[in-house]
This record gives C-alpha cells, structure tokens and sequence, in this order.
C-alpha cells in the first residue's frame, strides 16, 4: 500500500510549463497482508501523525477499466462485425491536422485508455489520431511503452493464447468518438494495458502531463496544442462506502486542475449494476434527469470556473438503462451502451477459430478474429465517448459559425459550457457563465 501527500489546485507558470505535481512523501508498505487488514484505519493512524498534509492523503487504489458485457447478459464478449458503411466524413485538413482546410480549429478529445490501433480510419499519419504529440520528448501516458501493446499484438502470453481483457478497448472508444464526430482529433493516452489496471497515481500522473501539454498549447508552445475533451471509461470503488461523499485524493485534484483550465471531462459510469458509486464518476454533483435537461441539486454545485464533470450511464437499444449499467443521481447522461458497432485493430486475430461443418463447405465465425476492423461490444466504456463526440460537434459547429477558440483557462471554460448548454439533454445553464 502507498500513501501520497501533495498539493492540488497548482497555479500554473507563464507558459504552463511548470505546473506542480503532487508526489508521494509518506509511504507505507505491509508485508504481511491479513485478512482483517483495514488499509484506510491504517491510513488514518499515519494522518495522526502528519499535521497540514492530513487532508491531501489518500490511498493508492487500483483504478479498472470498465469491465464491459457482450449485450443481454453475455460478459466481456467482442463479436467480429460487419461495417457496411464508408468512412466517416470529414472537412480536409488545412496545414495542420488540428485546422480544417477552411481555418476551423477542429476539436481535440483525449482518450484515457489502453492506445488506438491500426484501423484504416486512422492509420494516414497525422490526420484523425494524433500519434506522435509527445511531452518533453515522452509520451504523454505513464504505462511503459516498452510493455505489450494493447492496441498491437492484442495479447501479453504469446499467439496461442486469447485476447487480453481490454485488448482494442481504445480503438473502439476511437470509432465510437469518430462516428459520432468525425471532425475531431483524436489523442491518444495510454494510461494502462490489455489487463486494463493502473494505479490511482499513475493514472494521475497521466493526467497532470496532459494538463502540462494542454497549457503549453494554450501559452501558444511549439509542438503543444490545448485539448477540449477528455474520455475517461475506468474507475474503482472506495474501500467503506460511507467515505463516498468526502473522499477527495490526488487523482480528484487533477480532474479539477483540468476542469479549471477548461477541460470538459466525461467519465462511464460503470458496469455492475449498482448504485453505488464508483469514481471518477461519483465525484460529479448530484442531478435530476428531467425530460427539459440535467438539473442540479444544489445550484452552487455548478461552480463558473470549472467545467463540468459529466458521468454517463448505458442505454439498451430501445432507450432503456441497460441491465449492467451503474447509475445515480451523480450520472448526467444516458447514451447507447449495448451492441455497440465500432472499430477494432486490424491486427487482432487471437488463437480462436469458427468451428466447420461435417462436409467442410460451412464454418462458424471466427470469435477473435478482427482483421476486417469491425466489432460489437457494450458497455458505459462506449457510451461515455458517444457524449464526449457530441459535446465536440457542438465545439465544432460553433467554431465553424465563428466562435474563436479562447487562449486561456478562463475562456476555455466558458467554451465548453457553451458547448453543454447546446448539448438537448444536459445543463442549459450555468450561474456565472455567459454561453
């Protein structure tokens, strides 16, 4: 167990490069793991001990992604599938990827996840997915590039075995964004692997780099350009459940940093059926779902100066909330989660294979094998990017009507509570913010 202290809220330097992160100065390490072990009484012993920095200690949980469903009860199945379609169409590309031929600055959404695959919609380099944006010479993602990829080889024990887990769960969160806004650029953070875990730390390290690279595009830095949207679909849940409601910890305070430089930030809400709250998710106010948009339970929860953290729940095709997913008064939004049809990496084809018929002329389909790109898979892991894509249409549209986009933390937040208000079934406004 580890136990970090450290500031939040840091104020940035004049280019934002220099935003402190917090880092851990107290650790806490037991060898002997019992049974009737209480990790946050223990937590609360060395708080005893600690003066000021009580109040910014937290464990270091284990942050999952979404376990996702196949649909109708069916866990964790990827079905190969059929796109009948062409391509998602987009304005052509100016002199940057990031600018639309016609001078729009095209929407940047940050996907948190496990990385974007080879796909033939975002394999021309540097148009849809923005591989190559680096900080300070290294990815922006903690998880070490040295490990296996994910979103490559798709498998940690060799060709013989199945598909990891979360094995193309960020190339599907991609052609879930993409289909819903095809304008947008992609940025891809790889914050964990095909198991799909990070720690709360790591995962907030991820964070505090992007919001690094974020300011310097806002102070105007070379190679660095600000980001609209981030796609978060993991979580965890706090060890008594009774601390929901005044647990805070590092990774909140760096949601909050990039909430207040601007940041919209959409979280899934969670795959087990329950109302508890799993986190990022819980941290967001409590609302009411009418049929005239989200309504706050306390208008004061809706601070001017942050964007709003919006947790989304999982829909079945008929509108209805999906047997799997979580929700609460902390979920803002529903969108579709099941039987999801999206991209997956053309280099997936796991040790699987369709079973023949007795005369040889018929097979089954192969259950892993994904090299015509496409796939079916549910979830709240796929209805989170499904807002964050409309949120960045309406980024878009407004651009493209002659919204300039704002160069600092304060404009991007009222930006992005423009882009809310616009959004049928959200907040249609904020005390404070001009929209």
């Amino acid at each position: 167990m580890t136990v970090t202290t450290g500031e939040f809220d840091q104020a940035p330097s004049r280019e934002g490069a220099d935003v402190l992160g917090a880092r851990p100065d107290i650790e806490v390490r037991l060898d002997d793991v019992r049974d009737d072990w209480d990790a946050v009484g223990l937590l609360a012993s060395v708080a005893d001990d600690a003066g000021d920095n009580r109040k910014r200690m937290s464990l270091d949980h284990v942050v999952t992604g979404h376990r996702n469903h196949g649909g109708y009860g069916d866990p964790d199945k990827r079905i190969p599938a059929v796109y009948p379609g062409s391509a998602p169409v987009r304005a052509a590309n100016g002199l940057s990827p990031l600018v639309t031929v016609g001078g729009v600055d095209r929407p940047v959404i940050a996907i948190l996840d496990t990385g974007i695959g080879q796909h033939p919609w975002f394999d021309e380099p540097g148009t849809v997915v923005l591989r190559d944006a680096q900080l300070d010479g290294q990815a922006i993602g903690t998880y070490p590039e040295e490990d296996v990829d994910a979103e490559r080889e798709g498998r940690r024990d060799g060709a013989a075995s199945p598909l990891d887990p979360y094995a193309g769960h960020g190339t599907f969160i991609a052609g879930v964004v993409h289909q819903t806004c095809p304008d947008a650029a992609l940025l891809p953070v790889r914050v964990y692997g095909g198991d799909g875990t990070a720690s709360e730390w790591d995962f907030a390290r991820s964070l505090e780099r992007l919001l690094e690279f974020h300011l310097r595009g806002l102070a105007g830095v070379s190679g660095y350009f600000p980001v609209d949207v981030v796609v978060i679909a993991s979580g965890y849940y706090l060890e008594h459940p009774e601390d929901d409601d005044d647990y805070e910890g590092i990774y909140r305070g760096r949601l909050r940093d990039l909430r207040r430089a601007g940041v919209l930030v959409v979280v899934s809400a969670g795959n087990d059926g329950s109302t508890r709250k799993s986190f990022p998710a819980g941290w967001a106010p409590p609302v009411r779902r009418t049929s005239l948009g989200v309504v706050p339970s306390n208008a004061h929860d809706l601070n001017p100066d942050y964007t709003p953290l919006l947790g989304v729940a999982a829909s079945n095709p008929d509108g209805t909330l999906a047997d799997f997913s979580n929700d609460g008064p902390w979920i803002a939004a529903v969108r579709p989660g099941v039987q999801v049809l999206s991209t997956m990496p053309t280099t997936f084809d796991g040790a699987a294979e369709g079973e023949r018929s007795a005369d040889g002329l018929r097979q089954t389909a192969d259950p892993d094998d994904f090299t015509h790109g496409y796939g079916t898979w549910s979830g709240t892991s796929f209805s989170a990017p499904r807002l964050a894509g409309e949120l960045a249409v309406e980024i878009f549209t407004s651009r493209a009507a002659g919204r300039v986009p704002a160069t600092d933390a304060l404009g991007r937040v009222s930006d992005a509570w423009h882009a809310v208000t616009r959004v049928g079934d959200l907040y249609s406004e904020v005390p404070g913010v001009p929209v």
